[in-house]
C-alpha cells in the first residue's frame, strides 16, 4: 500500500451529511445540515489564518 493511502478512506462531508442515521441525529439534537456546515467552514477559515 502507497504511503499516505488509507485502506479505507473517510467519507466526504456531503456523504456524511446525506446520512438517514446523521440526519436523524442531527434532528435529534435540534440542528440542520446547514448548521454543519457554518461550523466546518468556520473551522476551515480559521485555520488557514493559523497558518498563512
Amino acid at each position: 500500500m502507497e504511503p499516505g493511502v488509507r485502506k479505507f478512506p473517510e467519507p466526504a462531508l456531503q456523504e456524511l451529511l446525506a446520512d438517514p442515521v446523521i440526519l436523524a441525529v442531527l434532528k435529534r439534537d435540534g440542528l440542520t445540515v446547514e448548521d454543519v456546515k457554518k461550523v466546518v467552514k468556520t473551522y476551515q477559515e480559521k485555520s488557514r489564518s493559523r497558518f498563512t
